[in-house]
């Protein structure tokens, strides 16, 4: 499942911020997610309770006109040993274009490789979902004499193998993009 706790994690070992701050880099690299601007509030207080956050101290740069001092967090070394626990975990299938996107945004060049193998894993699940719904051909459905019932199946079958074939197409295109940075990588290397 698509972790807020996570992503927001992620923000703060990016690099440390206040509360408002992470809600405007939320907006700007995971505005795709379309969380509530209150979502990074209550993370942050979960995460503090975890211990993968603490209080860095009051914001160091910009005075505020009005209220009190705004509060830097930064990671703890136990958030950031669980945000690399979760970037190497694989992403659920119902969720994998957000969870995949958010860990895209938020990966390092030492992720390529387990990212890599989510999008494959991702992709195969697909090609089986995708072969193994048997659908009739729409122009056979038009026919009066069709139960509404079989009628209504197909079209969400259909709809089903839209939706799978481009998830398909769309991890095809992330693995070759994966492919070539871990290749340019390598030979850096070199």
């Amino acid at each position: 499942m698509l972790s807020t706790n996570h992503v927001v994690l992620g923000l703060v070992i990016d690099r440390p911020g206040y509360g408002y701050e992470l809600q405007q880099r939320l907006d700007d690299r995971l505005g795709f997610l379309g969380l509530s601007d209150t979502v990074v509030y209550r993370v942050l207080d979960r995460l503090e309770h975890d211990d993968q956050i603490v209080e860095s101290g009051p914001k160091s740069f910009g005075a505020t006109r009005r209220g009190s001092p705004r509060v830097m967090y930064v990671a703890t070394e136990r958030g950031r040993s669980e945000f690399r626990r979760w970037m190497r975990e694989p992403c659920e299938r119902a969720l994998v274009r957000d969870e995949l996107h958010a860990k895209l945004v938020l990966a390092e060049p030492g992720d390529i490789g387990h990212l890599m193998t989510q999008v494959i894993a991702q992709e195969r699940l697909c090609v089986e979902e995708l072969t193994s719904l048997t659908r009739a051909p729409l122009r056979d459905l038009v026919g009066v004499d069709v139960p509404w019932p079989s009628v209504a199946s197909v079209l969400i079958d259909e709809a089903r193998a839209i939706r799978l074939q481009g998830t398909i197409d769309w991890l095809q295109r992330v693995r070759a993009v994966l492919e070539r940075r871990a290749s340019a990588s390598s030979e850096q290397v070199r």
